[in-house]
């Protein structure tokens, strides 16, 4: 017996991902340092080489960093020498660009950064010493923190039509193939409960679910499942790994491909693997995946950072963000203050 499913196409939507200028890597060697409400700059080891004066600091790149006086923003070079005066309400960080040059491939490097002179934003580009340039130099697309290509995202509706079913079913609702395998398995309902079949008509998972979603990880497809309100993993062979005992579940992808379970049960959040190991075996009020770690939430709605390396920063924070993984985060303190710490928690601040 053979099953033969029709393909329909229904949607073909278009997403066109925001244009923004891609930043060089910072210079974390000088690190933003504030003391009560004005900023400078201090070293890793917290010695403070540039004195905070200033209303707000970011980091520095490509030996410049754009600095708040009052109301507007100006550049400093490393020694803390106002280079570019302060007069743009926008001042980005300084990278590498490229130029036309008749007969010299790629062109000519030079450096420049986002600016604008007016409160409505409007950009332009400027050069070291300030000045605007005629126009925005070419940047490297691969540098680029966003896709700038368009997104084609094709929504499928599965028709199934079945010689015999042996009464086993209702109906298919999808199908799918392990990584290296050709034996094809079809989540299925009947009498309202989902289960999953081989297209042998064995019986993979039983019908006694409230829902099956397949989450197809490229790394190692699994299924999401619902039992009675309560959820947990099965994996695609049909193995149980995370009994459905939990009140709510979020699957995230880490940014090395693994896949990390966030499962919530008697009013905390923990997080495991698709193979049921704990990663984070404390519980907390709130737990979300951000940039390659975990914010961690306190009863008392502070936060802190749990790294998948299992250190951790306790929650004391009204706010804190892993920034592309570097080696600082950006902290918001209980009275508002911004602020950066490293990872292993060293703050630079003073308040």
């Amino acid at each position: 017996m053979t099953i033969m499913k029709q393909l329909t196409l229904i949607t073909l939507s278009i997403f066109t991902a925001a244009l923004a200028f891609g930043q060089s890597a910072p210079d974390y060697s000088l690190v933003p340092f504030r003391v009560a409400d004005k900023w400078g700059y201090a070293t890793p080891e917290k010695q403070i080489v540039i004195e905070p004066k200033y209303s707000d600091a970011g980091w520095f790149s490509e030996g410049m960093a754009a600095v708040k006086i009052g109301n507007k923003y100006g550049y400093i070079n490393r020694t803390g020498k106002l280079v570019i005066p302060a007069r743009y309400t926008v001042a980005k960080p300084f990278r590498k660009g490229y130029r036309p040059h008749k007969g010299k491939e790629g062109g000519d490097s030079v450096l420049f950064a986002g600016a604008s002179l007016t409160a409505n934003g409007y950009e332009i580009c400027i050069d070291l010493k300030g000045n605007r340039m005629p126009q925005c130099p070419a940047i490297n697309e691969n540098s680029a923190i966003e896709n700038k290509e368009p997104l084609t995202q094709i929504v499928q509706e599965k028709n199934y039509s079945l010689p015999d079913n042996k009464d086993l079913f209702d109906k298919i609702v999808d199908d799918y193939k392990m990584p290296d395998q050709q034996e094809t398995y079809y989540i299925a309902v009947k009498d309202n409960r989902y289960g999953v079949f081989n297209s042998k008509f064995e019986t993979i998972v039983p019908f006694e679910y409230s829902s099956i979603r397949m989450n197809r990880n490229k790394n190692m497809p699994f299924l999401e499942v619902n039992k009675a309100g309560m959820f947990g993993v099965i994996m695609a062979d049909g193995k149980v790994s995370i009994e459905p005992v939990y009140s709510n579940m979020k699957a995230v992808e880490g940014l090395d491909g693994t896949e990390y379970i966030i499962i919530r049960k008697d009013g905390k959040n923990y997080v495991k693997d698709i193979n049921n190991r704990d990663i984070i075996s404390t519980g907390f009020a709130d737990i979300t995946y951000d940039n390659g770690g975990f914010v961690i939430t306190s009863d008392e709605q502070l936060k802190g950072y749990y790294f998948t390396d299992n250190h951790v920063i306790q929650p004391k924070y009204k706010e804190i963000n892993w920034p592309n993984g570097s080696p600082y985060l950006l902290v918001k303190t209980k009275d508002g203050r911004q602020g950066y710490i490293s990872t292993t928690g060293e703050e630079y601040f003073r308040d």
